[in-house]
């Protein structure tokens, strides 16, 4: 089968790779029916790089996928079920765990980054990391339920109320904007990671305002939230998918990315359906 594998250096190659097996008996092994690019994708291409990635991991880590086997010890999905899947595996027993904050899991094994991912056709993932979705949600948008449900989880910390006003900012180093026209008694919620960016603040102007900064990283108890809400039509997930790409040209998918022609690149290990 074919993977996109990181290399190093910022470069990604697909590769001819071995169909991956089943080793403990809490895993399940997927077929990958659609997976998206995600800007920590980006970040971990770049040189220096914003995110690390451990060479010779198979990228990716927003898809959708079919159980095909499952180990003895699987209860929570059967052959033959529609997941996404959920790519911090938390240890359970780091004082963050135990604490509530698993998404802070100091023993994290990431997905995509330095455990191999769905940038290719067969994938092994332990089954606490497996959310069943709908078969009558595309796949493109299914591949979403990731970043969705890390949105969901700044939300869920920030709290936004119906009489507030939001103000949204993009991509980079903005907290310094966003401090400027916040006004007072307000919340700013940071929201992603690259490690490359450098922001300089006056703590002044916090003080002065009483604003709140939360910080939200990955996902945490909000997977069931994004789920029911890809069945929302109002939120019109289509229109954020740009390019759809087959895996032989995920660097097509990547450099529009970079470029910024693109917003959301959806890549199908199978071929575009």
């Amino acid at each position: 089968m074919k993977a996109a594998i990181f290399k190093g250096d910022g470069v990604m190659a697909v590769e001819e790779v071995t169909m991956p097996e089943i080793v403990w008996p809490d895993e399940v092994l997927v077929e990958v029916e659609a997976a998206s690019i995600c800007g920590s994708d980006l970040h971990i291409l770049s040189v220096p790089p914003g995110q690390y990635g451990e060479p010779g991991t198979i990228m990716g880590h927003e898809f959708v996928a079919k159980v095909i086997e499952a180990g003895p010890w699987v209860k929570h999905v059967a052959v033959g079920d529609r997941v996404v899947i959920e790519p911090n595996i938390h240890c359970g027993v780091c004082p963050e765990c135990r604490s509530g904050r698993e998404n802070l899991c100091r023993n994290a094994v990431n997905i995509g980054q330095w455990r191999n991912g769905g940038f290719t056709q067969y994938c092994v993932v332990p089954q606490k990391q497996l959310h069943r979705i709908p078969k009558d949600i595309p796949a493109g948008e299914a591949a979403l339920a990731e970043p969705l449900a890390c949105v969901m989880n700044g939300m869920m910390r920030i709290n936004p109320m119906p009489h507030e006003k939001v103000v949204i900012f993009g991509a980079g180093a903005v907290l310094e904007q966003a401090i400027e026209i916040m006004e007072c008694g307000g919340r700013i919620l940071v929201f992603g990671q690259n490690a490359t960016q450098v922001s300089q603040i006056q703590p002044s102007e916090i003080n002065c305002k009483e604003l709140m900064i939360v910080g939200a990283l990955s996902t945490l108890n909000s997977f069931p939230a994004a789920i029911e809400l890809l069945h929302n039509p109002n939120l019109k997930l289509n229109k954020i998918i740009s390019h759809e790409v087959a895996l032989d040209e995920i660097d097509k998918g990547i450099a529009l990315m970079r470029s910024r022609e693109a917003v959301k690149v959806i890549v199908y290990p199978g071929g575009v359906r």
